[in-house]
């Protein structure tokens, strides 16, 4: 991930805790990642309960942290900051795909009833995205599945000229909306460093599907405090 500046919310603690660490590590002659076990999981404790407290949309549940990339940051001033940045532009993006998600839908006679955006950063620092979303409209079921297959009919169409396009423009790097499969899209994040997202869509029919839906698709090795077992 790009770095474009250090939320408000990163405070002297955190960088006193790193420091703190690497001084210890060089004092016995140990590497970051020679140090003991235990204080690696305290580190990751302190870290993440930094980030629950400064930052709404982790106390909010919506974002979930690849447990070896929260480890990697509580041990990376450098890295906590990149994490920090994009956490802090959660609710900005949020709200954007909440408005293209509105308009798209009632440009088709629909109203979008329920929308939650989750977040997933993996071991690797890249970031992944799903939209839950239930959408109201007048069509019968029989419209709806119609419309459905006209869409995804519409859908691989756009699929092989983007992929066309993309092989005359590898050089670009981010700044507009595509649609390279199905019901996923590209939405470019801190695009100078041509960072990207893939925000993935499921739609669902009610509320109560859309959370269940949303618990199926968390994320395999997220860190979750008191039962973690991946640090």
């Amino acid at each position: 991930m790009a770095v474009l500046g250090v939320g408000n919310s990163y405070n002297n603690v955190y960088q006193d805790i790193f420091a703190s660490r690497k001084n210890e590590a060089e004092r016995k002659g140990e590497t970051k990642n020679d140090l003991p076990v235990q204080e690696g999981e305290q580190a990751v404790s302190d870290y993440y309960s930094h980030l629950t407290k400064n930052y709404g949309c982790m106390w909010k549940g919506n974002v979930e942290i690849s447990s070896e990339y929260l480890k990697t940051c509580a041990g990376d001033s450098k890295k906590a900051k990149e994490l920090e940045d994009f956490l802090q532009r959660i609710p900005e993006l949020e709200k954007q795909g909440y408005e293209q998600l509105s308009a798209q839908n009632k440009a088709m006679g629909g109203t979008v009833t329920y929308y939650q955006q989750t977040w997933a950063i993996n071991k690797d620092g890249s970031i992944q995205s799903t939209v839950y979303s239930v959408t109201e409209t007048e069509m019968t079921n029989a419209e709806r599945m119609k419309k459905g297959m006209e869409e995804r009919l519409e859908k691989q169409k756009e699929k092989k000229e983007e992929e066309k396009r993309a092989e005359k423009k590898k050089e670009e790097k981010a700044g507009r909306l595509g649609k390279p499969d199905g019901g996923t899209k590209i939405i470019s994040v801190l695009a100078a460093a041509g960072q990207k997202v893939a925000v993935r869509y499921v739609e669902a029919g009610s509320e109560q599907e859309a959370r269940a839906k949303m618990q199926k698709g968390r994320q395999e090795d997220a860190y979750r405090p008191g039962f973690d077992r991946n640090i």
